[in-house]
This record gives structure tokens, sequence and C-alpha cells, in this order.
């Protein structure tokens, strides 16, 4: 089995973002339709629900996904990146 790894392969990335755009396109239809799939968009959704799942699910076990606190905006602390550097 190959393992798919996670920029090299441009159809699989092609395919991830393929999958987000129909899903927010079936979302706006949904809307528009008073909130009511029919029957083939209900069973799309389904299919590209799950396949965003299993995406996901991979992004988990290769490691992608930040856990951790967020540090956008903080000013960096620069004497204690100094004392890395000196060890």
């Amino acid at each position: 089995m190959t393992a798919t790894i996670f920029n090299e392969d441009k159809e699989y990335r092609a395919f991830r973002s393929e999958t987000l755009r129909e899903l927010q396109a079936l979302q706006k239809q949904w809307r528009k339709q008073d909130f009511k799939y029919t029957k083939e968009q209900q069973e799309r959704y389904n299919f590209l629900l799950a396949c965003r799942r299993d995406q996901v699910n991979k992004f988990w076990e290769d490691g992608n996904v930040w856990i951790g606190p967020s540090l956008a905006g903080r000013p960096l602390d620069e004497s204690k990146k100094e004392e890395d550097n000196n060890d």
C-alpha cells in the first residue's frame, strides 16, 4: 500500500479542495431549497462528508494537526530565544 505524503500528491490535494468546494455548494443549495436536500443531493452530501472525515482523520494520523495554544499575535520572548541559542 502506498502512503499519501501530505504535500506531494497533487491529485490528492485537488480532491481535498474539491471535496470542500462541493460541500459548500451543496450547503448553499440546501439553504435555497428551504433547508431540504433531494434524495440525490443527500446521498452526495453523505458521501462527501464521509470523505472529508476520512481526510481529517488522516491529518490526525500523520501528525498534521496543530495541538496546543495559539501564539498568534503574541510578542516573541527574545531573552528566552537568546538563552536557547547559547546552549
